[in-house]
C-alpha cells in the first residue's frame, strides 16, 4: 500500500515513526522517573533533589528536541510543492503538541517536588530554630544571675548570708520552671 502513495506520504510516515518513537520514549522514562521519584518518597536530602534536577534536565533536553521536530512539522505543514498532500501532518502537529504539553505538566510537578522540599526543610530549620530559641531564654536568666554571683566584690549582701547559696539555687530553679510553664501553656513545645 505505501508503494502506490506518494513522497508526501512516505515522509509522514517516517515522521510518524519518528514521534511514535519520541512518544515511547518519554514514556518509559516517565514510568521510570515515577517510580523514583514518587510522593511518599519525598525527602529532602541532596541525593532526592538532585534526582529531581537531573529528570529536569532530561525533560528540558527532550522539549528542546521536540520542539525541533514540531517546528519541522509545521514548516512541512505550510510546504506548497505540487502534488505534496499536507493533510498528513496536522495529525503530527497534534501528536507534538500532546508530547509537549505532557513533559510541561511532568516538569511542572518536578518543580513542585522541589518546593515541597525546600517547604519541609525550611520546616525542620524553624523547628531547631524554635528549641534553641526555647533553651536560650531558659539559660540566659540562669547565665545572667551566675556571673552576678561569680563576681568577686565583698559586698554583695547575700554572699555572707547562711542560705545565701540555696536562696540563688531557688530563685534558679523557679525562672527555670516558670519559663518552662510559661513555654507549655504557649504550646511552644
Amino acid at each position: 500500500m505505501v508503494r502506490r502513495k506518494k513522497a508526501d506520504y512516505l515522509l509522514f510516515l517516517i515522521l510518524e515513526s519518528i514521534v511514535d518513537n519520541y512518544e515511547d520514549t518519554y514514556q518509559k522514562n516517565a514510568v521510570l522517573s515515577a517510580t523514583i521519584l514518587e510522593a511518599e518518597n519525598i525527602k529532602p536530602t541532596p541525593e532526592f533533589t538532585a534526582k529531581v534536577e537531573k529528570r529536569k534536565q532530561e525533560l528540558f533536553n527532550f522539549k528542546k528536541a521536540t520542539i525541533s521536530l514540531k517546528d519541522t512539522i509545521l514548516k512541512l505543514e505550510k510546504i506548497k510543492i505540487e502534488g505534496f498532500d499536507v493533510k498528513y501532518f496536522s495529525e503530527l502537529k497534534e501528536q507534538t503538541n500532546n508530547l509537549i504539553s505532557n513533559i510541561d505538566f511532568e516538569l511542572q510537578e518536578l518543580e513542585s517536588k522541589i518546593n515541597l522540599i525546600f517547604s519541609i526543610q525550611g520546616h525542620r530549620l524553624n523547628e531547631v530554630m524554635k528549641t534553641l530559641t526555647i533553651l536560650s531564654v531558659i539559660f540566659i536568666p540562669l547565665t545572667f544571675l551566675a556571673g552576678i554571683y561569680g563576681m568577686n566584690f565583698e559586698n554583695i549582701p547575700e554572699l555572707k548570708y547562711k542560705y545565701g547559696y540555696f536562696i540563688l539555687l531557688g530563685i534558679m530553679v523557679v525562672v527555670t520552671l516558670g519559663a518552662v510553664w510559661y513555654f507549655k501553656r504557649k504550646k511552644w513545645f
